[in-house]
């Protein structure tokens, strides 16, 4: 099993006199932390430090359920519960120290963490402190900054053109670690692979990443190859990304810390499952252009099925109700007499109204070749999502009833004729 090795940096920057951020790296946990705190007079300091010894505590009491996740013998999404259980308690340490000193009332702090189990990692994250996930050559960044700016931007109240780092509500946080009783943590779990790299750090480098070309650079100069990665290296970037914060301002604290999964033979070959599965779910119109995070999220609400060759995966007038999604080989289409209608490979999908409602099937699917496989998507399975994330959700549902819509009105047209739905059209 692939591990991972990390390094950080942290540094006041040019205009700061104190440094209120703070960073964990410990290998052995595949725990990794980034916060930055807030209050003033040295409670920002306390904040930061609070919620990273609280989250390293549970992960610390935790160690058998992200060895049994690694190992596969405890469930994926323990490794997920484990991250937001770890920031939730930051929260209320650093809550009750707050409520029961008043010299440090009002502190808090982000909290940016990731948990790597192997193949497999988690993310729990409250604040504007970010996380990066390089693969493939390219950068993509994981959370959503917890801010007033990107919450109106999400939520449609402000078009994305309009938000910039100078308005005046880019730095207040939407939610913080300690500021109230109870905070909602968002959390990611995602598949990784050898050679990929993650990168955490706070808004005192983020803010001057207009592009990633910076992170890219830096991140690329460490060989993916290298097994096990190499700390000093790893520190190195770190090292470069707080010269490259303090040269372009400084004008905050700066923290930054960059891990790297090993590539050995097990992750090589997850690498190329995880670039299929993301292919053939990117030809589902459903989720064309997705980022990676929330391509992530929808991956996770689907199921991997094999198949061995002849398996029948759809029997003609059984109940369909779920999406497929062929990732590997090739499936065919059988009438209810054993003739071949038609054929799936990878990219092919079908099911796609049984996400509203199973219906029975009017052909048979078969499986022709060996290492046959799919993504399953049942409607339960959308629904869960759209209640986890209704952003995500929400866009996924529209662009299904747009879609939906248009084939009710091309059957109309087909069943009443095309110059009676013309007529009809140039009326409204």
């Amino acid at each position: 099993m692939a591990s991972s090795v990390g390094a950080g940096r942290s540094d006041t920057g040019r205009r700061r006199t104190q440094n209120e951020d703070g960073f964990f790296v410990d290998d052995s946990l595949g725990l990794y932390v980034v916060s930055d705190g807030m209050g003033g007079h040295a409670a920002g300091e306390v904040a930061s430090a609070t919620a990273i010894a609280a989250v390293r505590e549970v992960v610390e009491a935790a160690r058998a359920t992200v060895a049994g996740v690694r190992s596969g013998t405890e469930a994926r999404d323990a490794l997920s519960r484990l991250a937001g259980e770890a920031v939730l308690t930051a929260n209320r340490r650093v809550h009750e120290l707050a409520t029961s000193d008043r010299g440090k009332a009002g502190m808090g702090c982000t909290v940016t963490l990731v948990l790597v189990a192997g193949d497999v990692a988690a993310m729990g994250h409250v604040g504007d402190s970010r996380l990066y996930l390089r693969r493939s050559g390219r950068t993509d960044k994981l959370s959503s900054d917890h801010t007033i700016l990107a919450e109106l931007v999400r939520s449609g109240v402000m078009e994305l053109g309009e938000a910039s780092k100078g308005h005046p509500l880019a730095h207040v946080l939407s939610r913080a670690v300690g500021t109230q009783p109870h905070v909602e943590v968002e959390t990611l779990l995602f598949d990784l692979a050898g050679g990929e790299q993650l990168l955490l750090c706070s808004d005192g480098l983020s803010d001057y990443l207009d592009d990633l070309a910076p992170v890219d650079a830096a991140l690329a100069a460490v060989d993916a190859s290298e097994s096990p990665p190499d700390a000093a290296h790893l520190d190195q970037v770190a090292a470069t990304l707080v010269a490259f914060a303090n040269e372009s301002g400084g004008h905050d604290n700066i923290t930054v810390v960059a891990v790297q999964v090993g590539a050995d033979e097990r992750a090589t070959a997850r690498a190329s499952g995880l670039s299929q599965r993301f292919q053939a779910l990117s030809s589902v119109f459903l989720f064309e252009g997705l980022s990676v995070p929330s391509a992530s999220r929808i991956l996770e609400a689907f199921s991997a099925v094999e198949h061995p060759p002849e398996a029948v995966v759809i029997e003609a007038g059984d109940d369909i109700d779920a999406l497929l999604v062929v990732v590997k080989g090739d499936y065919r289409i059988e009438d209810p007499e054993g003739q071949v209608v038609g054929r799936l490979g990878p990219g092919s999908y079908l099911g796609l109204t049984a996400l509203m409602r199973a219906r029975p099937a009017r052909a048979t699917l078969r499986a022709e070749t060996k290492g046959g496989t799919m993504l399953r998507l049942r409607g339960s399975g959308l629904r869960r999502l759209v209640r986890r994330s209704p952003h995500l959700g929400l866009a996924i549902l529209d662009r299904l009833g747009r879609t939906l819509s248009g084939d009710l009105e091309r059957s109309y047209a087909q069943r009443s004729g095309e110059r009676e739905a013309v007529a009809v059209s140039e009326r409204f």
